[in-house]
């Protein structure tokens, strides 16, 4: 990972106001503590606010913090912070004090010079020195500085611990101030201080809105001053998330474990931080499969291995070579060794280079100045020279790795790099390229300084060479069987179903020859291998038939390559492909073609999504997988999206082009160029889908002219027209469309318009499957919405402005689902809601302002998914919930004004997941809880108002999961609980009222984890406690009540972490303890109580952490 580069005990000193506790070679994150006012010294004050008893050695951030985040920098501010004004002390006031930390921060501390977060962690008037800070950058002496705007820009978070907003009555107290002139510092520190309401008025002005603010309040008073330093109120910051922590204002910053509140209150917001802000690698790459990994190790070892040597380099090969999985294999590998990394997927396809600068720059963390949010293309095409000067500055000052995914061409490439400035940039950075020619690099290949090339070049290696294309084609042909004798088994069952064993040695001469014939070309090996493969698994087709199957794909292989001439790479490999392509049936060609053209770009839908496009038949369904079986298209594990293969696409596109030259009988028009024609014509009979999302800004005004020269509207005169993409196109644009004859139109996307009026065409299509309107900026949306009646998909998510649903919603009785999430003005559903009969999927999630649901929601029988997760105004669910029999998930995480369920709740058996995370003014559950008999997972993590659980909770036999973190009034569990005989895992951790666990929690005898930490008022564990055999772990660190534990914990011979942690009471260990031979680990710190170990702990040979202070 790097060197430690802290030398010394109180960190390393960068200048007289800034030292560095910690870092590393590779920066994720800086950190940077300032602590508050002293009443003596406080030259030491930068290390002593945070070291417990000041002692060096539990100077936390520089102790625990590291393990914690090894990526992340750790710094401290030093100023003069006496109270008490002397001729060498308290003699600044907060306005030179902001200047002068800030040029110390930039220039020698290089603090937010990084392009990593910088989050401040302030202990008490340290909060008002930050706020100085972003104040004191924000004025016109620096307004040109490009180091503080940098650290400007890099602010993620403040972490206010007992900062006095308001001041602190304590300021003039005569027990805080006794003797001497004040310093100018404390009279900041007074309540309604005028400099201190500048202040904050100020920073107010200049925050950015990206920044987050978290604060720990204290709640103990200091005995000698018999007051809180800083009380509540004065702590309060705006929104900022409010922790009040059982401590004063001196030890508030001074937590004594790795456990206390206040310490992991900050390690939870920097993870959010790193959540936030380290870019994670793309889907694709981080789904790669194990065989790709394994099938390119050589490759990529060699490509490693030039990287050394040059700072760029070319993995050149004909299309379906394998070019991009190995590029996705080698950045995989060592993207983490880098500053900053972007992958730029299928730069080729993009419409405008911009969108793929814009990728890079989010990629590299770099925000909007003003917003302090992600760029957007919109705003980046409106101030390209700022963004690009930033991109500029950023890959000069960091060690970077872009990878550039099909580059296109030369053209490309070096616009690419000179927008980068990549290489003026600094010599450890490294640039990987994908692309057909080497033509396209090779004038950056000359000599760099004496020896090593700018450009290196690196040939694909075809699987022929290396023997893995007949693996590779045996695992599609035979579905999973990779060696020969598994493949030889496979066909003698197979061949003996009609008694055709002879055709064995047939069957294996075609499979070679086929493999041959692929050219040792991973994506043909795949495609052809489904192909042939599907012919085994239909069962209609006899074992000779299926033989002369594949002796007519040879054939047509064979033929394909025949037919090559000095064709260009791709062309040889689209007609391999196209072998596969030629045997699909008119509805598969159809849909292949459709994703080619539509669905396969920056335009991506899932599985479901794309069956309601073409209408939901079962037909459909079987034709999706069918294309997915021969290799046409994959589907995303994670998310359930459609992806295709570059070359495929291509090949897709290429045969509409190519069958029909002119764009009037093209069956799908997408290019610039085209659309034009089509637009500009009226139309085309021809045209089964057209996509106006790449018209550029020539061929809009070429259309509006020509609708302001007729007067008239633009007619499009399409009517086979089915898909129709007007994503991201301008609202005035739309409103000039009119569709002459709408009957086959099933998909229209308006997703990202700038539109507030949904164009009326739409209305007309009576026939339309799916309506995308995402991110939309209308108000409502009209009634004509239910003339749609066929619609079985409406998407409505991101419309951050729609206030209400319209009554003829409830006509669209078809719709299967419909989308809602963050529409943040939604305050209510209509009644007419409850016609939706077929609805499968509501998303109502983030929907801020929706405070009720109509009783007619019972009548959705059909829906499966429900999510309500955020809608924090939502008080109560209707009693008619409980009808919806079908309904499987149902998520009300963070519904925080949610008090109780429904008794009907119980009628959903059907239900696996019931989420009720942070529902924190929910008193109870109700007994119908105990119906949910297939429910296997129950969240109520934080549900702080829950006073107890009902016995009927011993019903759900099939839960697997139970989490009740931090219900801090639960007082007791039901003797049921022992019925949950499935259980593996129960969290009650910082349940604070618990006192005791029923005998019944014996019976857990799945239990694997059992968490207890925090529970104060636990006084003992009963015997049946040694019934959990698969125990594995067993947490009661904290519990500061507990005095002994039971003998039978011995019988617990699974255990491996036992953790007693501050279990102030504990007296003693039971003999029997030396039974749990599988214990790894046994943490007895700080146990007052506990004066000795028994004998058997010896027996614990297994035992490798001990943590014991007697």
């Amino acid at each position: 990972m790097g060197d430690r580069i802290d030398p010394l005990a109180f960190g390393k000193k960068l200048s007289d106001s800034v030292f560095e506790f910690y870092k590393l070679k590779t920066v994720q994150l800086e950190v940077v503590f300032i602590h508050g006012l002293v009443q003596g010294k406080c030259e030491d004050a930068y290390w002593k606010t945070w070291a417990r008893d000041g002692i060096p050695e539990n100077l936390w951030p520089r102790a625990w913090l590291p393990k914690e985040f090894p990526s992340a920098r750790v710094l401290a501010l030093s100023y003069d912070a006496s109270i008490k004004r002397t001729a060498t002390d308290g003699r600044m006031d907060l306005f030179v004090l902001g200047e002068n930390l800030i040029q110390e921060m930039v220039d020698f501390g290089r603090i937010g010079q990084n392009g990593v977060p910088v989050v401040f962690v302030c202990h008490g008037f340290g909060g008002l020195v930050a706020k100085q800070i972003v104040v004191s950058g924000n004025k016109s002496q620096f307004s040109q500085n490009q180091k503080v705007q940098n650290l400007l820009q890099n602010i993620d978070a403040f972490c206010f611990y007992s900062t006095p907003h308001h001041g602190s009555h304590l300021a003039k107290s005569p027990l805080y101030h006794s003797g001497g002139a004040k310093a100018p510092l404390l009279g900041n520190f007074e309540v309604l201080d005028e400099e201190t309401c500048r202040l904050n008025q100020e920073f107010e002005q200049f925050k950015h809105p990206s920044w987050h603010f978290h604060v720990v309040a204290e709640s103990h008073e200091i005995p000698k001053y018999r007051e809180m330093v800083v009380p509540e109120g004065s702590s309060r910051y705006g929104n900022a998330t409010h922790m009040t922590l059982n401590a004063s204002y001196v030890d508030i910053c001074k937590p004594r474990s790795e456990k206390d509140s206040s310490y992991q209150c900050l390690t939870m917001r920097l993870q959010e931080v790193l959540d936030r802000n380290v870019v994670s690698l793309p889907l694709a790459i981080e789904s790669l499969a194990l065989e790709s990994l394994v099938r390119f190790q050589e490759q990529e070892e060699s490509v490693k291995g030039m990287l050394q040597g040059s700072r760029i380099v070319g993995l050149i090969g004909m299309g379906g070579s394998g070019k991009t999985t190995l590029a996705k294999v080698v950045y995989k590998s060592i993207c983490s060794g880098f500053e900053r990394s972007s992958y730029l997927d299928d730069v080729k396809s993009k419409g405008t280079l911009d969108e793929v600068l814009v990728t890079l720059i989010r990629q590299f963390g770099i925000k909007n100045r003003k917003t302090g949010g992600e760029a957007l293309l919109s705003d980046f095409q409106d101030s390209k020279e700022r963004y690009l000067k930033g991109l500029k500055a950023f890959v000069k000052e960091h060690k970077v790795l872009v990878v550039v995914d099909d580059v296109g061409s030369e053209e490309n490439f070096d616009y690419l790099l000179s927008c980068m400035d990549f290489i003026d940039g600094r010599e450890d950075s490294r640039m990987i390229v994908t692309c057909r020619e080497w033509q396209l690099l090779r004038k950056h290949a000359p000599l760099v300084g004496k020896y090593e090339p700018l450009v290196g070049k690196y040939e694909m290696k075809l699987l022929n060479v290396s023997g893995l294309d007949i693996e590779l084609f045996s695992r599609h042909v035979y579905k999973g069987v990779k060696s020969g004798l598994q493949r030889r088994e496979f066909l003698e069952e197979y061949l003996s179903l009609d008694a055709s064993g002879t055709l064995i040695g047939d069957f294996e001469s075609v499979f070679k020859d086929t493999v041959d014939a692929c050219a040792g070309l991973p994506l043909s090996l795949e495609v052809m291998g489904s192909c042939i493969g599907g012919y085994l698994r239909d069962c209609e087709v006899s074992s000779r038939e299926c033989l002369e199957l594949w002796r007519g794909a040879l054939q047509k292989l064979r033929a394909a390559e025949a037919l090559d001439g000095a064709e260009a790479g791709n062309e040889r490999l689209w007609k391999s492909l196209r072998v596969s392509y030629d045997d699909l049936g008119p509805s598969l060609r159809e849909k292949f073609l459709d994703v080619a053209c539509f669905f396969c770009g920056s335009l991506r839908y899932d599985y479901h999504s794309l069956l309601r496009i073409w209408g939901g038949r079962p037909s459909d369904r079987v034709d999706l997988k069918n294309l997915q079986d021969r290799c046409l298209f994959k589907i995303n594990k994670e998310d359930g999206v459609v992806t295709m293969h570059d070359q495929l696409r291509d090949m897709g596109r290429s045969i509409v082009q190519g069958d029909q030259r002119s764009p009037e009988y093209m069956t799908r028009v997408w290019t610039d160029k085209d659309v034009r024609n089509v637009l500009l014509r009226n139309g085309s009979r021809a045209t089964v889908g057209l996509s106006l999302g790449d018209l550029n800004k020539t061929s809009t005004s070429q259309l509006m002219r020509a609708s302001k020269r007729t007067k008239i509207m633009i007619p499009i005169e399409c009517p086979t027209l089915r898909l129709f993409d007007l994503r991201e196109v301008q609202g005035y644009i739309c409103k000039t469309i009119v569709v002459e004859d709408s009957a086959s139109m099933q998909w229209i996307c308006l997703r990202d318009g700038n539109i507030r009026t949904v164009p009326t065409f739409v209305w007309e299509c009576i026939n339309l499957h799916a309506l995308d309107l995402h991110g939309c900026r209308f108000l409502e949306l009209s009634e004509l919405v239910g003339n749609l009646v066929k619609l079985l998909e409406l998407n409505l998510s991101y419309c951050h402005y729609l206030r209400s649903l319209p009554l003829s919603i409830g006509n669209l009785v078809n719709l299967s689902s419909l989308n809602l999430c963050r529409c943040w003005s939604l305050t209510s559903l209509p009644p007419s809601i409850g016609n939706l009969v077929k609805l499968s999927s509501l998303d109502l999630y983030e929907c801020g302002s929706l405070t009720s649901l109509p009783p007619s929601i019972g009548n959705l029988v059909n829906l499966s998914s429900l999510l309500l997760s955020w809608c924090t105004k939502l008080t109560s669910l209707p009693p008619s919930i409980g009808n919806l029999v079908k309904l499987s998930r149902l998520d009300l995480l963070e519904c925080g004004s949610l008090t109780s369920l429904p008794p009907s709740i119980g009628n959903l058996v059907n239900l696996s997941s019931l989420d009720l995370l942070e529902c924190g003014s929910l008193t109870s559950l109700p007994p119908s809880i105990g119906n949910l008999v297939n429910l296997s997972s129950l969240d109520l993590y934080e549900c702080g108002s829950l006073t107890s659980l009902p016995p009927s909770i011993g019903n759900l036999v099939n839960l697997s999961s139970l989490d009740l973190y931090e219900c801090g009034s639960l007082t007791s569990l039901p003797p049921s609980i022992g019925n949950l005989v499935n259980l593996s895992s129960l969290d009650l951790r910082e349940c604070g009222s618990l006192t005791s666990l029923p005998p019944s929690i014996g019976n857990l005898v799945n239990l694997s984890s059992l968490l207890l930490s925090w529970c104060k008022k636990l006084t003992s564990l009963p015997p049946s406690i040694g019934n959990l055999v698969n125990l594995s772990s067993l947490d009661l660190g904290r519990c500061e009540s507990l005095t002994s534990l039971p003998e039978s914990i011995g019988n617990l011979v699974n255990l491996s972490s036992l953790d007693l942690r501050v279990c102030k009471a504990l007296t003693s260990l039971p003999e029997s303890i030396g039974n749990l031979v599988n214990l790894s680990s046994l943490n007895l710190s700080e146990c007052e109580s506990l004066t000795s170990l028994p004998e058997s702990i010896g027996n614990l040979v297994n035992l490798r952490i001990l943590g014991y202070k007697a």
